[in-house]
C-alpha cells in the first residue's frame, strides 16, 4: 500500500463513529462554523440553560452536555439546532440580541398560547416564520 493510500486508510478510520460501528461521525458544524462550541455559543447568546435547550430539542440534558463536549450530533438534532440558529439570524435583524432568547420562550396569542420555542419543538416552524416575515415587512396576517 502506497503511502497515500496508508494515510487515507488512518483518516478513514479516525472518522467512523466513536461507538465502533464503522458508521462516519458526522457534525454539524459547517465551514461556516467549523468550531465545537456552536452549542455552546446558541446557550450563551439565547441565555438558555441545558435544560431549556433539551427541551426545545426534546433531548435528554445529558446530550446537550455530550455534544458540547465533542459527541457527534445525530442529523435530527442538527436539523432543529441549524433551524434555531436561523431563526435567531432572523430576529437580530427585529430586535435587540439579549431579547431573543426571552422572545423565544414567551407564550403569545399569535401561537394559540405557545412560545416559538414550542413551535420549533413540535416541528411547526412554518408558522413561526410566517410571522417574522409579517414582522419583518409590516404586512399584516
Amino acid at each position: 500500500m502506497n503511502t497515500v493510500a496508508k494515510q487515507r486508510s488512518e483518516k478513514a478510520k479516525s472518522m467512523t463513529h466513536p461507538k465502533g460501528n464503522g458508521r462516519i461521525a458526522r457534525s454539524i458544524f459547517t465551514a461556516a462554523a467549523p468550531d465545537q462550541n456552536l452549542l455552546t455559543r446558541l446557550r450563551a447568546a439565547l441565555d438558555w440553560s441545558r435544560a431549556q435547550l433539551a427541551q426545545v430539542l426534546n433531548c435528554s440534558d445529558r446530550a446537550i452536555v455530550n455534544w458540547e463536549q465533542g459527541e457527534p450530533i445525530s442529523a435530527v438534532y442538527a436539523a432543529k439546532l441549524r433551524e434555531i440558529q436561523s431563526v435567531c439570524d432572523e430576529l437580530k435583524n427585529l430586535m435587540k440580541q439579549d431579547e431573543i432568547g426571552r422572545w423565544l420562550t414567551s407564550d403569545m396569542e399569535e401561537f394559540d398560547g405557545q412560545s416559538p420555542a414550542d413551535l420549533i419543538r413540535r416541528g411547526e416552524t412554518g408558522r413561526l416564520w410566517r410571522s417574522l416575515f409579517y414582522l419583518r415587512t409590516g404586512s399584516p396576517d
